[in-house]
């Protein structure tokens, strides 16, 4: 996450804990004067540079700093007297103000490896590109294939396994499968996913023809319920990824709108109020963050 987007959550933060306090004087980040905002970016960067450096440690190169520019003690802080009431030695600080030193702290190493709001847009964007360009291609693919005459019966290809395992019943949950194999029983699965299955011991090859739990010979799709299972797995599949894609498809619509469209979007959807007062990339990483937590709505 970039140095501003870092400060500038460091600052609501700290607006959030005055206010908690019964402190309204925070002004917001838009009407902050630049040199507060310079001083909050140089804190960020002392912290990235520094990642093992302490509260204490931090204020007291703040302090080094601002004693070297002839600032002095002062109950209120003061521009043109150069008087601030931090100017003190850390032990020497109100409790209230080591906790926003701490809070500071712990929020530039929480979110410096967050993407930026315009970093995670544009991914999703070409996330959304790359998905038509797939359609696209089944489309075409399916187009053009040649269609088999429906008076020609075709064995599906696939590959018998077998469970050799100790387990009375194992289920597959690694690749997804939902498959279920009972000790020693066999089924014929696509070439892919039986590739998967036989890189572990548990599974071995089976040259013969597939057999039920029971013993018997069992004719193609009548006991056996390996397709069945598959396909059930693959609909559940496909429907976490429309579920993405939905989510995705809607992040890039928020990309797109401005501040006043942001905080409607947010009333209308999930009852949340946002402060107009926020740029229009804190708007759009709120929003983004809604659309995670409760969903497409």
């Amino acid at each position: 996450m970039k140095t501003i987007a870092i400060a500038m959550m460091c600052h609501a933060i700290n607006t959030a804990y005055c206010q908690s306090m019964g402190d309204d004087s925070q002004p917001s980040w838009d009407d902050t004067p630049e040199s507060h905002k310079q001083s909050l970016i140089a804190g960020v960067e002392m912290h990235l540079a520094n990642p093992d450096a302490t509260p204490e440690q931090s204020h007291e190169s703040w302090y080094k700093v601002k004693e070297a520019e002839g600032w002095k003690y002062g109950e209120v802080k003061d521009m043109e007297k150069k008087e601030h009431p931090c100017f003190l030695p850390y032990e020497e600080l109100p409790d209230e103000q080591k906790a926003k030193d701490y809070l500071f702290r712990t929020t530039v190493h929480l979110v410096k490896h967050l993407p930026d709001p315009e970093d995670y847009l544009a991914l999703s964007a070409e996330v959304v590109n790359l998905r038509q360009k797939v359609e696209h291609q089944k489309n075409v693919a399916i187009n053009t294939a040649t269609i088999t005459p429906t008076n020609v019966v075709q064995k599906s290809a696939g590959v018998s396994i077998q469970y050799i395992g100790n387990k009375s019943l194992y289920t597959d949950h690694l690749y997804e499968s939902a498959l279920t194999f009972e000790q020693g029983q066999v089924r014929s699965i696509p070439s892919d996913l039986a590739t998967k299955f036989l890189k572990h011991p548990e599974f071995a090859r089976y040259e013969g023809e597939p057999e039920s739990i029971s013993g018997e010979s069992t004719e193609q799709g009548l006991d056996d319920d390996t397709s069945s299972i598959l396909n059930r797995s693959k609909e559940k599949q496909q429907e976490e990824i429309d579920k993405e894609n939905k989510v995705l498809d809607e992040i890039e619509t928020i990309g797109k709108m401005t501040k006043a469209g942001l905080v409607q979007y947010a009333l209308e959807k999930y009852e949340q109020k946002l402060s107009p007062q926020k740029n229009l990339d804190e708007l759009k990483e709120s929003v983004t963050q809604m659309i995670h937590q409760y969903g497409v709505v």
